[in-house]
């Protein structure tokens, strides 16, 4: 192919030729270096929101029992006490979704007198996000409390004790079993 060329215009040629396939492999080369540098930033931005999320829920638990501890101490005869509250469940978020659903239903019918129908059915759900894309939220569930414990030092009062077990039911909207009472 080069052999009317000399000596000093094929090595120009092939130093031409050598760079573009340097060029080329750079070009294949660098851009999968850079997708990995998005995955991983993508990663550590949604293990920080995680992380984030669960101690904003911490936060609103302890909350919790540091609400709840603050009115029990005001109940008379209470005296001193610590609360502690489980939680089964955290608390869940309810986005908004467009959705788009069909139904296609073929019936056939051949000479011979036999009969099928094809029933076809595809939901599409796409949730909607705000400018700066959050989902629209349309529900937030609260945690689901699983039990509470109170240990009081007024509780040896069966009065006290009563007294204390129908205000965290009425404060936590939770049943009897849920909630234990003790002295300390």
């Amino acid at each position: 192919m080069f052999k009317n060329l000399n000596e000093k215009d094929k090595k120009k040629i092939y130093t031409l030729l050598s760079l573009g396939v340097v060029c080329a492999i750079a070009l294949i080369v660098i851009p999968s270096f850079t997708d990995d540098k998005k995955e991983l930033d993508k990663k550590v931005d949604e293990k920080n929101k995680a992380q984030v999320n669960q101690e904003s829920e911490q936060a609103s638990q302890v909350s919790l029992e540091q609400k709840l501890k603050k009115i029990l101490s005001q109940i008379d005869g209470a005296g001193e006490l610590d609360v502690m509250i489980t939680f089964e469940s955290s608390e869940a978020i309810e986005p908004a979704f467009n959705s788009n659903s069909t139904m296609e239903k073929t019936e056939e019918k051949d000479t011979k007198g036999g009969e099928r129908t094809v029933t076809t059915s595809s939901e599409n759900k796409t949730m909607i996000t705000s400018n700066s894309n959050e989902p629209i939220v349309i529900k937030t569930n609260e945690p689901k409390i699983k039990g509470v414990i109170v240990v009081a030092s007024g509780a040896s009062d069966p009065k006290v004790k009563e007294t204390l077990y129908s205000a965290v039911q009425t404060a936590l909207q939770i049943s009897g079993h849920q909630v234990e009472i003790y002295s300390k």
